[in-house]
């Protein structure tokens, strides 16, 4: 690793550290850019405002990946107000965590009220269901998934097209809103 990138990488745990955490406020985690050369700025960080900016759209094969000790995000674009505890990911954002996979054309967290919103070409994959949407809304207390515009639900014996899903992800609960239409298999050999 050269000690650029080093530098670069125990400032930025720093700040993860100093503003709470992202998605969780007693964890730390890593933020790193990565196949940005070293000679070219990837990002920067105003301490007064508290605000983190990466864009490394223009350069092949280079992300952002924020890690923590049961999760990954990943994407081209980062915005982050560390002292609104609010981020944004653009340009193919990716979380991993667990046995949970989203992807979607932005990805945002808001800190305070302890939500996460995607939008553009969102699919959700868990061990139970794959989900298509334009968009979702995770809220972390009530542990609800709300996934609307254009929702295709694939499960193992069946796929259900609608406008409006939600996921109930602790009780295992998927519920539909207003019409939808579904295909289901019973043949148990599947």
């Amino acid at each position: 690793m050269n000690r650029e990138r080093l530098c670069f990488m125990v400032i930025l745990i720093l700040l993860l550290t100093v503003s709470g955490g992202l998605l969780a406020k007693e964890k730390a985690g890593t933020l790193e850019l990565i196949g940005v050369p070293s000679h070219v700025q990837g990002g920067w960080y105003h301490s007064d405002s508290g605000v983190f900016f990466v864009d490394v759209t223009e350069i092949e094969g280079a992300f952002v990946r924020v890690s923590y000790e049961d999760m990954e995000i990943t994407g081209k674009k980062l915005e982050w107000h560390t002292k609104d505890d609010y981020f944004i990911f653009t340009d193919g954002a990716k979380l991993e965590k667990d046995d949970f996979v989203l992807e979607s054309k932005t990805l945002e967290y808001y800190g305070n009220e302890e939500k996460l919103v995607a939008a553009g070409n969102v699919v959700a994959v868990t061990d139970d269901a794959t989900v298509h949407s334009q968009t979702l809304v995770y809220l972390e207390e009530t542990d609800e998934a709300l996934f609307t515009d254009d929702v295709t639900v694939e499960v193992t014996d069946g796929r259900l097209q609608g406008q409006r899903f939600l996921m109930l992800v602790e009780k295992k609960e998927m519920q539909f809103f207003g019409p939808f239409q579904g295909q289901f298999s019973t043949d148990s050999n599947k």
